[in-house]
């Protein structure tokens, strides 16, 4: 039974990135303005037959975070398409690589094809490989206690004991807990770093910049257009807020471990490849989750949001200008690891159809699994027809779609880049 306590990814700032004026009266600003204070013109009323205009926010140039060269909004499709396939594709066929690589390693290491081996099958096994490898991490974390001791003999005998016990404790926590949890943590803390530079002043600015995503280019620029593609992938590790973070992390430590299970697994009807580590294939699939998610709502806004917004700014019964959109509420950045997680969530849906699950604030009452998950893409369903904008729907839609597909094909398609790249090597004779 896992904790069923999912972030969503966020479509809010926790302060605007754009100073406002307006070209009616004056009115207060809609967020503190860090570089420019608000501006006002002189107010008038004009009636256009029987539609008075209405107010609009129009942003005083660039800010913080924003790219912009002074022209309108434009659409961006091609780009980050190009981008997130270059990227999940390459990571995903760096992985298979990796993979065979290692793995080709130790299964020489281990006498792989070697004359004793005839009577058997030739080759070596998963297990073995895994026995082997755990001692050798064994042999090197002694080698650190030895190396550290060595080089704490001039502090006092009391804090020789304690930094020699806490040194053994981390390394034997990491030598004895399996990859399927380890791995996880290792991504929760790099998150947890991530969201510390949020807190930062002086490393604010960057954040918003690199660390955010915005599906609405400002600019012709051809460099900045592929410079905002960055961030598709940047805007996966990203969480500006503590609670935001703490339930993406409940979420991916719940369920990571056992979508890694299953991804460990090899496929039904398909010949086994020797692998001597699953976690490439676990983060491979991370990021193609996390770049689908992103790449799904960065369209459904270029696609079908802007245009509908541009057509509603053309009325000429609305005094407004196109750049009034960087502000518009409808179209917010966003950031978080939650599309990812969501697919992570769904393919340990469909794999252990059988488990159950608890909600974060019902934690003493388990349902199935199925039925929870179900509740949650149909929450995301009713906030996309109802335009609530507090979450990012299309991005957590989309890494649910990409869990479920993979959980039926995800396996496979990994066996046959591990083969197409060079995984079924031949035994080496002695």
């Amino acid at each position: 039974m896992v904790g069923l306590g999912i972030g969503a990814r966020l479509s809010a700032l926790r302060h605007p990135a754009i100073c406002f004026k307006t070209i009616r009266q004056p009115s207060p600003s809609f967020g503190p303005c860090t570089r420019r204070q608000l501006s006002t013109s002189r107010s008038f009323q004009e009636r256009l037959g029987k539609i008075t205009p209405k107010r609009i926010a129009i942003p005083l140039g660039s800010s913080p975070g924003i790219v912009s060269d002074g022209t309108g909004p434009s659409l961006s499709i091609w780009r980050p398409i190009i981008f997130c396939l270059v990227l999940g594709g390459g990571a995903y066929a760096g992985a298979a690589i990796y993979t065979n690589a290692e793995t080709d390693t130790w299964a020489r290491r281990l006498g792989d094809g070697a004359w004793w081996r005839r009577g058997t099958s030739g080759r070596a096994s998963d297990s073995e490989i895994f026995r082997a490898k755990r001692l050798d991490q064994a042999k090197e974390a002694q080698q650190t206690i030895n190396t550290i001791t060595s080089n704490i003999t001039f502090l006092p005998k009391f804090l020789q004991t304690i930094i020699l016990r806490t040194s053994v404790m981390i390394l034997e926590g990491e030598l004895n807990t399996p990859p399927a949890t380890l791995v996880p943590l290792e991504i929760i803390g790099t998150m947890a770093f991530i969201t510390l530079a949020w807190r930062g002043r002086r490393t604010e600015g960057f954040m918003r910049r690199w660390f955010l995503h915005r599906p609405v280019v400002f600019s012709t620029s051809a460099k900045k257009k592929w410079q905002e593609s960055i961030t598709l992938f940047t805007s996966i590790l990203s969480h500006q807020t503590l609670p935001h973070l703490a339930f993406n992390c409940l979420a991916l430590y719940s369920f990571g471990g056992a979508a890694y299970s299953f991804l460990s697994a090899p496929p039904p009807g398909t010949t086994p490849l020797l692998s001597s580590t699953y976690t490439p294939h676990f983060l491979a699939f991370l990021l193609a989750a996390g770049l689908t998610s992103s790449l799904a709502s960065h369209l459904w806004t270029n696609l079908f949001r802007l245009p509908r917004l541009l057509r509603a700014l053309a009325n000429p019964a609305r005094i407004s200008s196109p750049q009034a959109l960087a502000a518009h509420e409808a179209i917010l950045p966003s950031l978080g690891a939650s599309g990812a997680i969501y697919a992570a969530v769904t393919l340990t849906a469909c794999a252990y159809p059988n488990s159950g699950v608890s909600l974060i604030f019902f934690p003493f009452f388990a349902i199935p699994i199925g039925m929870g998950v179900g509740g949650m893409v149909m929450l995301d369903v009713i906030g996309l027809i109802r335009g609530w904008k507090m979450f990012d729907h299309v991005a957590h839609l989309g890494g649910a779609l990409f869990g479920v597909i993979y959980y039926s094909y995800g396996r496979q398609a990994w066996v046959w880049v591990r083969r197409t790249l060079g995984g079924e090597r031949k035994p080496v004779t002695a």
